[in-house]
C-alpha cells in the first residue's frame, strides 16, 4: 500500500470522456492539506487502452488510481486481487499498490450506503435505479445492503425504461445511476441552462426520494426538478466526497482531511453542491 512519501507520487483517474470530474480538485486539495508534494490527474482512456493504463499504474512514482465510467468492470478483471466489496460489485473505482500487485476496490458502495442513508434514514422499501453500468450495479448492493426489499434496474436495453411511469408509481426511492444530466467544467449557471434529466418533472412527487449520482451541475435538473415537486433530492457530490475520502485512506492510510476536500468541491461545483 502506498505511504506518504518525501518524494511526490502520482495518482491518476481512468475513464473516458471525464473533462467535467471533479476529483482532481478535490484530491489535489487533499495533499495540499496534507502537505504532501503528491498529484492527480485525469488519464483520459478508451478501450483498447485501459490494459496498457492499469499496467501503467505499477510504475516507480505511481501511488495508485482511480476508475470512473465507462472503465470500472473492465478494470475489475485486470487488477491482481479484489477486495471483498468489489467482489460483490464486480466493479473496481480505486486501485492500490500493495508491493508489486494491483489490489482493486470499490469505495462507491460504502459511499452509496452512507448517502441513502441520509437521504431515506427509515429506509426505501421499493427502489428503482436507472442504468446498467459499475455504478448502477453498485447501487444495488447498497439498497439490498440498507434493506431495500424491492430493487429494480431500469435500462434501455431490455425495454424497461418503456415502463419507467409504472414503476416510479411503485417506488419510494429512485437513484439515477447514468450520465444523463452531466455537464461540461464550464458548467450550469441558470435554471435555463440546465442540462437534460432522465426523468421527466412530471413524473415526481413528494413521496418519492431521488438519488442523483452526477454531480456536475450541482443541482441538476433532476434533483431540481424533484425538490421542487416537494420531495426529498440530493445529487452526487456527496458521493464522490465519500469515496474520495475512502480512497485516499487506502492508498496513504492516512485520516483523510474531509473539511478541505469538501471546501474544493464546493469551489468547484458551486456553493450549493450536496458535500
Amino acid at each position: 500500500m502506498s505511504r506518504p512519501a518525501s518524494t511526490g507520487l502520482a495518482f491518476r483517474l481512468l475513464g473516458q470522456g471525464i473533462d467535467y470530474s471533479a476529483s482532481p480538485a478535490m484530491m489535489r486539495a487533499a495533499f495540499a492539506a496534507l502537505a504532501l508534494p503528491h498529484t492527480y490527474d485525469l488519464a483520459d482512456v478508451g478501450a483498447s487502452e485501459v490494459a496498457a493504463a492499469v499496467e501503467g499504474l505499477r510504475a516507480d512514482g505511481i501511488g495508485g488510481g482511480n476508475v470512473t465510467t465507462p472503465h470500472k468492470r473492465t478494470v475489475a478483471a485486470l487488477v491482481d486481487a479484489r477486495s471483498a466489496e468489489s467482489e460483490r460489485s464486480g466493479s473496481v473505482n480505486t486501485v492500490v499498490r500493495d508491493g508489486g500487485r494491483l489490489v482493486g476496490h470499490d469505495t462507491d458502495l460504502p459511499a452509496l450506503v452512507e448517502a441513502i442513508e441520509r437521504l431515506c434514514p427509515g429506509g426505501a422499501r421499493r427502489s428503482l435505479v436507472l442504468g446498467a453500468g459499475g455504478a448502477a450495479r453498485s447501487a444495488v448492493q447498497a439498497l439490498e445492503r440498507g434493506g431495500s426489499e424491492h430493487v429494480e434496474v431500469v435500462q434501455r436495453g431490455d425495454g424497461s425504461w418503456d415502463r419507467l411511469p409504472e414503476l416510479l408509481d411503485a417506488a419510494d426511492l429512485v437513484v439515477n445511476a447514468t450520465p444523463i444530466g452531466t455537464a461540461r467544467p464550464a458548467g450550469v449557471r441558470t435554471e435555463s441552462d440546465r442540462a437534460s434529466t432522465p426523468i421527466p418533472a412530471g413524473l415526481l412527487r413528494p413521496d418519492l426520494a431521488v438519488l442523483d449520482l452526477v454531480y456536475r451541475p450541482s443541482p441538476t435538473r433532476l434533483v431540481h426538478d424533484a425538490r421542487r415537486a416537494g420531495a426529498r433530492a440530493a445529487g452526487g457530490a456527496g458521493i464522490l466526497l465519500g469515496q474520495g475520502r475512502r480512497s485516499l485512506e487506502l492508498w496513504l492510510g492516512l485520516p483523510a482531511p474531509v473539511e478541505a476536500m469538501r471546501t474544493a468541491l464546493r469551489q468547484e461545483l458551486g456553493p450549493d453542491a450536496d458535500v
